[in-house]
């Protein structure tokens, strides 16, 4: 029977897979955070711009103010 409980001692080479491990680790988590940052910033700019379609021509184009939404031609057509 034994009395004393015995630790394991991580070697080295443990310690250095974990660093790798870890950095990889980061790396991926910030490329994510990267690709939602500039998905949440791109659906706030296309939030703050309305598109209208142009009766005569029928293009689509962007009118920033909510009171020019009755133009109905675009800039080409005028």
């Amino acid at each position: 029977m034994k009395d004393e409980i015995e630790i394991p001692i991580q070697k080295v080479e443990d310690f250095v897979a974990a660093n790798i491990r870890r950095d990889n680790y980061s790396q991926i988590r910030d490329l994510q955070a990267l690709e939602f940052n500039t998905a949440i910033a791109s659906r706030l700019l296309a939030k703050g711009t309305n598109h209208v379609k142009c009766d005569k021509c029928g293009k689509e184009f962007s009118v920033e103010a909510e009171s020019n939404k009755d133009l109905v031609k675009c800039p080409d057509c005028r």
